[in-house]
Order: structure tokens, then C-alpha cells, then sequence
């Protein structure tokens, strides 16, 4: 009995493997895109101070001095984060392979969706800061905060729904079919982001952003919404 009840189960399984394997006919595989050009509104910049010493322990100091700082600064404007700071140091050598010196280089990074202000506070972290130190500007890079790239990617997933429906409608009447259901579906988002160029603070250069405020040239980004699956047509 034990053996007729296992051989039933079994068969029932079988039947049930073979009804989900049977071939569907009319599939049709189809996506559509959306694009949508975002303006960037978030800045994120680094700046550095970078020094050589023969004395390590002088060196250090006067580095996390400048750092500390620069902070210092970012932490008055509640509008602006601070990334962090970084700090590696390495030794110098000449040209006999002897060392005779030590070179230490400290980032700081800060983001901010408020252009104004970062832009007056990066003017001033390129002023002398501690110990009579200022520090200088490596990069400005920009993108989309996320919140407003939720939103923007909400609105897209919905025209690209939107599309792909209006696609599926097109090829139901292309067959002459009398209408069309949805067998699966997926959707995806991405971003393109469009660097700017590398904004550096030497020489001739160093005057102008003491003068004035760092210029902020945010530009767009391009993000897409993309909805792809398969439809069965009914003739």
C-alpha cells in the first residue's frame, strides 16, 4: 500500500511538471526606453593640503592642523556634509636611493545640494587657514541627490510602462490579434552622468578664487527607465 500511495504522489507530479512544460504559443518579446535629462543638485568637491618635511611629527601636525581647520569651517554651514579626511604620507628620496624627507597629503571631502553657499566656502578653505596654511581645490564633481533621483525614476518607470504598453498594443494589432496578456516583466533604472572638467586652484589661478567665489557649473544628468518582458497574443 505504501508503494501504491508513492507511485500516486509520484504520477501526480509528473502530470503536474508536464501541464507547466507544455509549450506556449503567440509569445512576443518586447521593451521599451525612457530618457529624462535631470539637472545635478548635488556638488561634491575635494580639496588637499599637501607638504614635505624632513621632520615627520612637524609634518603631521601642521597637516591635521589645516584639516582640522577646514572642518572646522564645514561644520558652520549646516547646509554642507562633510565626506571625511584621508591622510598618507610617504617618503622622499634622492637620487642615491637615500631618504631625505617626507611628503604628507590630507583630503578633505564635503557635498552640498546648496550651490551658493558651497561655492563662498570653498573660496574659503583656499585662504589661509592654520599655521597660516590654505588648501587647494583637486576636483568638483556633480550628480543627482537621491531624493530628487527617486523621483525622477518614479515618473520614468511610469512612461515606461506606459510605452511598453502601448507597444504590446501595436503588435496585437499588427497580428490582427484579439488582445494580449502580460507573462513577465522587469524593470530597470540607471544613470549616465556627465563629469565636469577638473577645476584646479594653482599660480595665476589662486588670486582669482580668492577674489571671488569658486564658480558651480552643475549641468545634467541623463537617467533611464527601461521595461522589458514577454506578452502571448490571443488570436
Amino acid at each position: 500500500m505504501k508503494y501504491f500511495l508513492s507511485a500516486a504522489m509520484l504520477a501526480t507530479v509528473t502530470l503536474a511538471m508536464a501541464a507547466n512544460e507544455a509549450p506556449v504559443f503567440n509569445v512576443v518579446n518586447l521593451d521599451a526606453s525612457v530618457t529624462r535629462e535631470v539637472p545635478n543638485d548635488l556638488a561634491s568637491a575635494v580639496l588637499f593640503v599637501e607638504l614635505t618635511d624632513t621632520d615627520p611629527a612637524r609634518l603631521s601636525e601642521k597637516i591635521n592642523q589645516t584639516l582640522a581647520a577646514g572642518l572646522n569651517l564645514v561644520k558652520q554651514q549646516s547646509v554642507v556634509q562633510s565626506g571625511g579626511t584621508t591622510y598618507a604620507t610617504y617618503p622622499l628620496y634622492s637620487k642615491t636611493n637615500r631618504q631625505e624627507g617626507w611628503r604628507s597629503r590630507g583630503e578633505l571631502r564635503i557635498t552640498s545640494r546648496d550651490f551658493a553657499v558651497l561655492s563662498k566656502l570653498l573660496t574659503q578653505l583656499q585662504q589661509p587657514l592654520a599655521a597660516g596654511l590654505s588648501m587647494q581645490l583637486a576636483n568638483v564633481s556633480y550628480g543627482v541627490s537621491d531624493v530628487t533621483r527617486a523621483k525622477a525614476e518614479d515618473a520614468l518607470i511610469e512612461e515606461g510602462l506606459q510605452a511598453f504598453k502601448h507597444r504590446a498594443d501595436l503588435i496585437q494589432k499588427g497580428f490582427a490579434a484579439k488582445g494580449w496578456k502580460m507573462i513577465n516583466v522587469s524593470v530597470n533604472t540607471s544613470g549616465s552622468y556627465r563629469p565636469q572638467p577638473v577645476m584646479m586652484a594653482k599660480s595665476s589661478t589662486m588670486e582669482m578664487f580668492r577674489m571671488a567665489d569658486a564658480p558651480i557649473e552643475s549641468g545634467d544628468s541623463r537617467l533611464t527607465a527601461n521595461v522589458s518582458g514577454s506578452i502571448q497574443i490571443s488570436e
